[in-house]
């Protein structure tokens, strides 16, 4: 079965998130799928079937389990299917477990759609939620916020779960340094809320970097997070009105990655550049 690897979230190889696209499986099992994504040992591999002019379906794993929605492999996938030709639109939808997305081509970037929710900061419903975090992410407990006017707006940011098809927790840092200096513990990771935990903090005007570390689903950290960066635009949004910035972020890793956001409460718009890194084949199925 053929495959293909893309790097998403920049425009060259070898930088941004890796990505392992099979374009024809429709004939695949669950469990074959599971098999080959723990295989490929990348972040995310995608499963794409019924594919048609208007769209395809997928299925996307992880080395630990499947998801029912994620950014890269959103803009990994569709980039494969322009790529084969199968698919020639500057607009399709993706068809995942969660729900229909809407996929644009424009100014030489791809952009998908989410809708989303943002709940209220965690400190305002577990008083003791913040050392939790502290002791799963690796950051001082006192550096768990960020000053909103570092984004041109007022008030303080806090850790909060937002959705725009994976629920996930998203941690304000107050400085770079403590950013840079974060790594995960599996024993405290487990008793946090969500998917892995999006860490951030301001970089310049308009820009921000992050980092996202999930170890529970096999995925110590991500050089790339498109469905975290759309939750990061809803709860900004939410809280400081429309906004639009971008994000850096796989750094630490040697594998950095641009991601645009532009969003409005309750809805994002996550866009980004793929780069083809190799074309394979499985010598067997699972």
């Amino acid at each position: 079965m053929r495959f293909l690897q893309v790097d998403v979230f920049n425009d060259a190889a070898y930088l941004g998130n890796q990505l392992a696209v099979f374009p024809d499986a429709g004939e695949l099992t669950t469990e074959q799928m599971q098999t080959i994504a723990k295989e490929m040992n990348l972040s995310e591999t995608t499963f794409a079937s019924e594919v048609d002019e208007d769209g395809y379906t997928v299925r996307i794993f992880t080395p630990g389990g499947e998801l029912p929605f994620a950014g890269h492999p959103t803009i990994g996938t569709s980039w494969v299917m322009r790529h084969l030709g199968w698919i020639t639109s500057d607009r399709l939808v993706q068809r995942s477990k969660a729900g229909d997305t809407p996929i644009e081509w424009r100014s030489g970037r791809i952009w998908f759609q989410r809708t989303g929710t943002t709940k209220a900061d965690l400190r305002d419903q577990d008083v003791s939620i913040g050392a939790t975090i502290a002791g799963a992410v690796g950051v001082a407990e006192e550096a768990l916020f960020l000053e909103a006017r570092e984004l041109g707006r007022h008030g303080q940011l806090y850790p909060a779960m937002a959705d725009t098809g994976v629920e996930q927790l998203l941690v304000p840092v107050s400085d770079l340094a403590s950013l840079e200096g974060a790594f995960p513990s599996l024993e405290h990771m487990k008793k946090l809320p969500g998917i892995g935990a999006y860490c951030f903090t301001t970089a310049s005007a308009g820009s921000i970097r992050a980092r996202f570390f999930a170890p529970e689903i096999g995925v110590l950290e991500d050089p790339a997070t498109g469905s975290a960066a759309g939750s990061l635009g809803v709860y900004l949004a939410d809280r400081l009105g429309p906004i639009e910035f971008e994000i850096v972020q796989g750094v630490e890793m040697g594998r950095e990655s641009h991601i645009h956001v532009k969003a409005e409460p309750g809805r994002v718009q996550v866009g980004g550049e793929c780069a083809l890194a190799l074309e394979g084949e499985l010598a067997a199925l699972p």
